[in-house]
């Protein structure tokens, strides 16, 4: 399965010269948790509504004048669009982070993958195949109850 069949499209992003109140803004007015950063098209960065406010409020800074390059995390850790789903698990526990940027052959954004997004999606697998085993067993096999032949 590869792994832009289960991303986020589009990401949305904002450019390293915007400032954190715009970064907030966006995110508030989207109902996210982070942004990717973007130079012509290609991530550079990721700034989450953690990283606005720890380094925000703690270090006293002016969410106006603050670019969000300033505060974006870097570098960036991504994934290109045609690599499986156990290589964005195997990047994201390799790496510490929560969110996967997809790029396309060229280092382009084509969107997004969280942590959340893929467990979202193993529960929902898991789901179904609970459902097909238990449609598989006889009706005398109750919960875990054994069947007497």
């Amino acid at each position: 399965m590869p792994i832009d069949d289960y991303c986020e499209k589009p990401a949305v992003t904002i450019l390293g010269n915007e400032t954190v109140r715009t970064a907030a803004q966006r995110m508030k007015l989207g109902g996210l948790g982070s942004l990717v950063v973007v130079a012509d098209g290609r991530p550079t960065g990721i700034v989450t509504d953690r990283d606005l406010v720890i380094e925000t409020l703690c270090n006293r800074l002016d969410p106006g004048s603050v670019r969000v390059d300033e505060i974006a995390s870097h570098p960036l850790v991504t994934i290109e669009q045609q690599r499986t789903v156990g290589d964005a698990i195997r990047l994201i526990r390799h790496h510490a982070v929560r969110r996967l940027p997809v790029v396309d052959e060229k280092g382009d954004l084509v969107g997004i993958v969280s942590a959340d997004d893929l467990l979202s999606m193993a529960a929902t697998q898991l789901s179904g195949l609970n459902a097909a085993i238990r449609a598989q067993r006889p009706s005398g096999d109750l919960e875990g109850r054994q069947s007497p032949c």
